[in-house]
Order: structure tokens, then C-alpha cells, then sequence
């Protein structure tokens, strides 16, 4: 597709369309399957709450498609913007789950959305930024006139993870697992799609000001989550899933990331943390959120959350969060909302919004 790269088009956030998952998963109901795990570490019930501030959580369904719920969460943020897929010219999955490691899993989203043939499909992987990744690298592509819409894409289904994470509780109940899982016990599910035009195609919505990132790679093994051997099986097959984090890690050396980007980021922006109308950030948790704003200058009054509960759901947290938000009336026209977030690696992005 031909386009012009000059001169720079404004980019639009059109919609945001979400797909909630239906089961809720309280924290006391996890509690519940751990007791015995609970009961031998001397941990008193209502602890994951209370050092979490996630008193619930939600889940799919056992066995629901990934692609399918990336798919029903495009639809909605099409119907919103009242287009079609065949304006789409491109599409990226940004989730941490994926249904299989090729082909990618956005194929799969496009082939139920019945895009056009000549869309660009690809995957984007970056923890928990995945989302935020693809606002930046489609807004690169509309602002020089290479596409003029965009879908960004992600799902989260937290369920089988957690289950795991249960599993090795209940089977090796030490202070030390429970501490590397505490954040997996967070887990929700959900799905959300952002819907991203040129301003030459419309000029409805939020309107993208500027963005900033930062990373410290350093640390890259602070939270991991992926497939490891077995070490109790000899075949290399015996193959299972795992999740770990090094919370008071992540949120030392994250708070170290974040405030350095936060400085690029006014500077860039030209703005003040008083400039600031209403932040949506990343949804780890409480202790987080206390820790965080205030190294930023910023207030927890002009913060809106979700966490408590829809946990976190990783890549899918800040664009629900923000649809909900807006839903709520929260985000009001020409409020500067900015989205933040901080991911393993690690890595930090920050974006700037005109709220329309």
C-alpha cells in the first residue's frame, strides 16, 4: 500500500473494545484450595489480599481461545468506531499468551475478523508492555503515512498458571515458593483491543501526544515466566510450565527505571507531574501503586485502579483499565491522561494522551 510520509499525521486512539472474562475468582477462594499449603507455612488466612490488595480476580472458561477472545475484543472496538475490518491495515497481537509458538497468534485473530488479505499480521512480545509496544510502533506507521488504522490486540488467560502455581504450593509448602508465586496468585484474565487511526481518516478520540521508554535489561530475570524440563522426569518432554518473581526485586529496581523514564518523558512532553489529569498505569498491586506514584510527584486521587478486582492481567491492564475508566466518566475531554507502565525485563513505557 502506497502512502505518503509526509507530512506527519496526528494518530487517534478511535476505541477500545474488551472482552471481560466471566468466571470471578475471589482471593479467599484460592485461599481455600491452599489451606493445607497455607496451614503448614503459618500464614493467616487473608494474607494474599491484604499484601496484594486484590480481593478478586477473573478467569476464562477452561480451554477458551485465545484468538477467539482477541477477536470478540476487535469487533467491539470496530462497532464502537463504527468501521469495518476492511479499513484495517494492520493488526498486532500483543499478549504474553499465545496459542502456540507459530504461526502467530494475530493470524489466527485476522482469520475471524475476516481481514483483508493485504493486512499486516504480526505478534509483538514484550511481557507485560506487549500492549503498550504496539500503541508506539503503529502510531510510528500511521504518522508517516504507511497504514492509516491499526489494531492492537491482547488476551490474558491466567487460570492454568495459577492452577500450577497451587500445585507446587501444595506439593513443596515453603516460605520461599510462596514468596516467588505471591505475584502469580494475582493473575486475571481478560482481553482488549486498541483501535488506532490517522487523523486523516478521522479525528475522533483521545489523540496521541508523545511517548518515552526506558530499560534496564540488567535485571531481565527478576519475573520469568515459560516452559522448563521437569527436573523430577528424565525425558526431555516432561516439560512444565513455571512462573517466578522477585517482587521487592522488581519494585526496587522498577521504581530505579521508572522514575529515570518519568524524568525523559516530562522533559519530552514539556510537562510538570502537576500537568497530569489522570494516570492509568500498569495493574501489579497495591504495594506498587504506594511506592510508585509518589516517586513520580504523583497522586493516588488521580490515579484510577482495577486491580482489586481484575488482579492483574497483565498486557490487558492498561487498555481496560482505561476503557473502564472512560466508561466510568473518570477521563473527561481535554484531560492529559498518561499511561505507564513497567514490565519484566525491564523495561518502562509512558504515553501521553489529549482525552477526547
Amino acid at each position: 500500500m502506497n502512502r505518503q510520509s509526509t507530512p506527519l499525521h496526528q494518530v487517534h486512539l478511535a476505541s477500545i473494545g474488551i472482552e471481560m472474562a466471566p468466571e470471578v475468582v475471589t482471593s479467599g477462594a484460592i485461599e481455600e484450595t491452599l489451606a493445607p499449603a497455607w496451614q503448614t507455612m503459618g500464614i493467616a488466612p487473608g494474607q494474599l489480599e491484604h499484601l496484594t490488595g486484590v480481593a478478586e480476580r477473573r478467569w476464562w472458561p477452561k480451554k477458551t481461545s485465545i484468538s477467539e477472545m482477541s477477536a470478540r475484543a476487535c469487533q467491539h472496538a470496530l462497532d464502537q468506531a463504527n468501521m469495518t475490518g476492511d479499513q484495517i491495515d494492520r493488526l498486532s497481537y500483543t499478549g504474553v499468551c499465545r496459542e502456540s509458538y507459530e504461526p502467530a497468534t494475530g493470524c489466527a485473530v485476522a482469520a475471524k475478523l475476516e481481514l483483508p488479505m493485504d493486512v499486516e499480521i504480526h505478534d509483538i512480545s514484550n511481557a507485560c508492555l506487549g500492549s503498550m509496544d504496539g500503541i508506539v510502533l503503529a502510531s510510528d506507521a500511521i504518522r508517516l503515512g504507511r497504514i492509516d488504522a491499526a489494531l492492537v490486540v491482547c488476551c490474558e488467560s491466567a487460570r492454568e498458571i495459577v492452577e500450577i502455581a497451587q500445585q507446587k504450593l501444595l506439593h513443596t509448602p515453603k516460605m520461599d515458593h510462596f514468596i516467588s508465586t505471591l505475584a502469580t496468585l494475582t493473575g486475571g484474565s481478560g482481553a482488549a483491543a486498541m483501535l488506532l487511526v490517522s487523523s486523516r481518516i478521522s479525528t475522533a478520540g483521545p489523540r496521541l501526544l508523545g511517548t518515552a521508554h526506558g530499560t534496564d535489561p540488567r535485571w531481565y530475570s527478576l519475573c520469568r515466566w515459560g516452559v522448563e524440563v521437569d527436573p523430577e522426569q528424565d525425558h526431555p518432554a516432561a516439560r512444565i510450565e513455571f512462573m517466578e518473581t522477585d517482587s521487592i526485586g522488581v519494585l526496587q529496581h522498577g521504581i530505579e527505571l521508572g522514575t529515570r523514564t518519568w524524568r525523559r518523558f516530562l522533559e519530552q512532553m514539556q510537562w510538570s507531574p502537576a500537568d497530569v489529569d489522570r494516570t492509568i498505569c500498569h495493574q501489579v498491586g497495591s504495594a506498587h501503586r504506594q511506592k510508585i506514584l509518589p516517586s513520580l510527584g504523583l497522586s493516588e486521587q488521580n490515579d484510577f485502579i482495577t486491580y482489586p478486582f481484575l488482579g492483574n492481567m497483565g498486557t490487558v491492564s492498561i487498555p481496560m483499565t482505561a476503557a473502564i475508566a472512560a466508561e466510568r466518566g473518570i477521563l473527561e475531554a481535554g484531560n492529559k491522561v498518561t499511561f505507564l507502565g513497567i514490565g519484566s525485563g525491564l523495561v518502562c513505557r509512558m504515553i501521553g494522551w489529549e482525552w477526547r
